[in-house]
């Protein structure tokens, strides 16, 4: 009997220390899954905000290019009557002109009008992105970029890609929750992005261990009540 208690307690002890240091953790993996379940993606991707653009191509002729490097073409209209090669050579996009050239980047006003064309947001301020910042939320996205957006509501983003004119990422309040609370589920607070972390393992290795020593906990209650009816 002695013994038996020893180990109740000891049990006990345990799984109080390990539920303390799990605790926290355990509610943020648990608010969040169940944000991630009730939002609905696509809002927070931006899709409802996107629309597409139905301007037709102005006739042109094609360049050639070297089969060794060009893997894949693509072929974009960018401000009205300008038509732009996106040549994919060596895991990265070249934008050309229709004659091969290097294309500028776009302008300011050129960004305000491809973002009018591909969304909703009625944008009028560009601010120009360069630098590739850790966590950002234009992360993962080819730099330079123009950020656009409507004074009125600075919170919804479009991110517009400062050679193909192309929207590549929306951005908005419930985007960022939806980020922040990325980084608390799978535990890696610089880049979002890295689903094997070392506090992850851990918590998960500790959530584990109090699941275990409760469940033992419970069955020396029920062991000690049972000897004792």
């Amino acid at each position: 009997m002695s013994n038996q208690l020893a180990w109740q307690r000891r049990f006990r002890r345990w799984h109080k220390t390990i539920a303390i240091i799990t605790a926290i953790q355990l509610l943020a993996w648990t608010g969040s899954g169940a944000f991630f379940a009730f939002v609905d993606i696509k809002k927070v991707r931006g899709e409802h905000h996107q629309r597409v653009d139905t301007r037709t191509l102005p006739a042109f002729a094609l360049p050639e290019f070297d089969d060794a490097t060009a893997k894949q073409i693509a072929i974009r209209q960018r401000l009205d009557g300008e038509v732009i090669l996106g040549v994919s050579a060596e895991d990265s996009m070249r934008w050309l002109s229709v004659s091969g050239d290097p294309l500028e980047t776009l302008s300011s006003e050129g960004a305000l009008f491809m973002a009018g064309l591909q969304t909703h947001l009625a944008p009028d301020t560009a601010d120009w992105v360069d630098v590739d910042v850790i966590g950002s939320e234009y992360r993962g996205r080819p730099l330079p970029l123009w950020r656009v957006f409507n004074s009125g509501d600075p919170s919804l983003v479009a991110y517009v890609d400062a050679y193909s004119g192309q929207v590549t990422a929306i951005r908005s309040d419930a985007w960022r929750w939806w980020d922040f609370l990325w980084a608390l589920h799978i535990m890696d607070y610089d880049d979002r992005d890295d689903i094997g972390t070392v506090l992850l393992k851990i918590f998960s290795v500790l959530a584990v261990l109090t699941a275990i020593a409760g469940i033992a906990l419970y069955f020396l209650i029920q062991r000690k009540k049972s000897i004792s009816s």
